[in-house]
């Protein structure tokens, strides 16, 4: 009796013991794939401004990459993430480059966020852009 007990313990504790390794594994792997929103934004971005497509990454005019096929969903996805975008984008100025592509794209993002006319768009580059809205021009 006494080692029937014994042996089902031992099994018993081995079943535990391979089931929580499997859970570790699981766990850390699931942790490793996720994407924070930021890496996501920063992830569209970069797939904006590096068209695969041929004509648009010739062409010098910003509005072309984000009216690709591939590229308007990555666009879309940023501005429909709306105020949480708007935010990290604003950070992301302030604390990088703010000319290029990729900030010209982004002005374009944060200013359909915030409704702007484009009417009275008067602004040349992604800094420019920024710096009209630390000022209050918007």
């Amino acid at each position: 009796m006494k080692k029937r007990l014994l042996k089902v313990t031992v099994i018993s504790l081995a079943v535990l013991f391979v089931f929580s390794l499997i859970g570790c594994s699981i766990t850390a792997k699931n942790s490793s794939t996720e994407k924070t929103f930021e890496q996501t934004i920063d992830e569209k971005l970069i797939n904006i401004s590096n068209s695969k497509d041929n004509i648009v990454s010739l062409s010098s005019n910003p509005y072309d990459y984000i009216k690709g096929i591939d590229s308007n969903k990555d666009y879309k996805y940023i501005v429909l993430q709306g105020e949480k975008s708007l935010n990290y984008m604003l950070n992301k100025f302030a604390n990088s480059d703010k000319n290029g592509l990729e900030a010209y794209i982004m002005a374009i993002a944060c200013s359909e966020i915030l409704k702007e006319n484009p009417a009275s768009k008067n602004w040349a580059s992604g800094g420019e852009w920024y710096d009209n809205y630390i000022k209050g021009k918007y």
